[in-house]
C-alpha cells in the first residue's frame, strides 16, 4: 500500500511538472468550435484605406481584406479582429492580447529588437516629405531643422525623425506627435502653418488632393524618398509557427495574383511590388 501511494504521488508530480513545461513554451492557442486555433489580429480603426471603420462601424480596408484571404488558406487557424488606435496595437501585442499586429508596419531596428517580423512583405511603403503645394523652401530633412513636423507616436516616420535628431542635437526638428488625426485635420494643419511638413507616401498625398484639393494640388511630396521600405505583419518573439504559416499564405497570394488584385481594388493600384 505504501509503495502504491508513493507511485501515485510520483506520477502526480510528473504530470504537474510536464504541464508547467508545456505552459512555459509560449502562449496557449485557444481552439474554436471548429477545432481551428483562434488567432487575434490587432489592427487600426482610422487609417483609410488600410484599416478603418466604415459608416456602419464595421472593420474595412486593405489589411482586413488581405488577412481574410490569408485566413482562407489556413484552415488550421480562425482569425478574429480587434481594432484600436495605432499607438495601442503593439502595446496589445506586448501584453499578449493579440497574436498579430497589422497596421502597415515597416521594419526598423527598434521594432526588430522587440518583435518578430514576417519575412513576406505585402505592401511597398515609400515615404517622402509632404508639404503644402506652393511651398518651395523645403527639399530635405535638413531644411526642417527648428521647424515643426507632424508625426504620430510609435510610427516609422517618428522613428526617422527621432533618428535624425540624434545626429543633429544642436538644431533638431520639432516633432509634433499627433495621434489619430483625420485627413482633414492633416490638410488643414499644413495649410494653416501648424506644421511645416509631415511624412507620407505619394499615394496618400494623391488621396488628400482628391478629397480636399478641389482639382488643385494642395499637398505635394518633395525631394528624394525619406525611406524606401515595405510593410510586414508583426508577431510576438518566438511565435515562428504562426509567422511561417502567414508568410506561406502571403506567398501564395502573391503568386496567384490575389494580393495585387486586393491592392488595386482597395488602394487604387498595385503596391505589392517596388514602386
Amino acid at each position: 500500500m505504501k509503495n502504491r501511494m508513493r507511485h501515485f504521488v510520483f506520477a502526480g508530480f510528473l504530470t504537474l511538472l510536464l504541464g508547467a513545461v508545456l505552459t512555459g513554451c509560449g502562449k496557449k492557442e485557444t481552439s474554436t468550435g471548429s477545432g481551428a486555433a483562434k488567432v487575434v489580429i490587432g489592427t487600426g480603426n482610422s487609417y483609410e484605406p488600410y484599416c478603418y471603420l466604415d459608416d456602419k462601424g464595421n472593420l474595412a480596408g486593405y489589411e482586413y481584406e488581405v488577412l481574410k484571404a490569408v485566413d482562407e488558406l489556413l484552415p488550421e487557424y480562425e482569425f478574429e479582429f480587434k481594432t484600436s488606435d495605432f499607438a495601442n496595437v503593439l502595446i496589445s501585442l506586448d501584453a499578449g492580447k493579440i497574436d498579430i499586429g497589422a497596421h502597415q508596419y515597416e521594419w526598423n531596428k527598434e521594432r526588430d529588437e522587440k518583435y518578430l517580423f514576417g519575412k513576406e512583405s505585402y505592401t511597398t511603403y515609400v515615404t517622402y516629405l509632404a508639404v503644402v503645394g506652393d511651398k518651395s523652401d523645403v527639399k530635405s530633412l535638413d531644411d526642417l531643422q527648428g521647424k515643426k513636423v507632424k508625426s504620430s507616436t510609435g510610427s516609422n516616420s517618428a522613428y526617422i525623425l527621432e533618428t535624425y535628431n540624434k545626429d543633429h542635437k544642436d538644431d533638431p526638428i520639432k516633432i509634433d506627435y499627433v495621434n489619430n488625426s483625420t485627413d482633414e485635420e492633416t490638410v488643414t494643419g499644413l495649410l494653416n502653418g501648424v506644421w511645416d511638413a509631415t511624412i507620407m507616401t505619394s499615394r496618400d498625398t494623391d488621396k488628400l488632393n482628391k478629397n480636399y484639393g478641389e482639382g488643385k494640388e494642395v499637398i505635394k511630396v518633395i525631394g528624394d524618398p525619406v525611406q524606401t521600405s515595405s510593410t510586414y505583419f508583426v508577431f510576438a518573439k518566438g511565435n515562428t509557427k504562426l509567422q511561417e504559416a502567414v508568410d506561406g499564405a502571403l506567398k501564395q497570394l502573391k503568386e496567384n495574383g490575389t494580393l495585387a488584385k486586393i491592392s488595386v481594388d482597395i488602394i487604387g493600384g498595385d503596391y505589392t511590388e517596388s514602386e
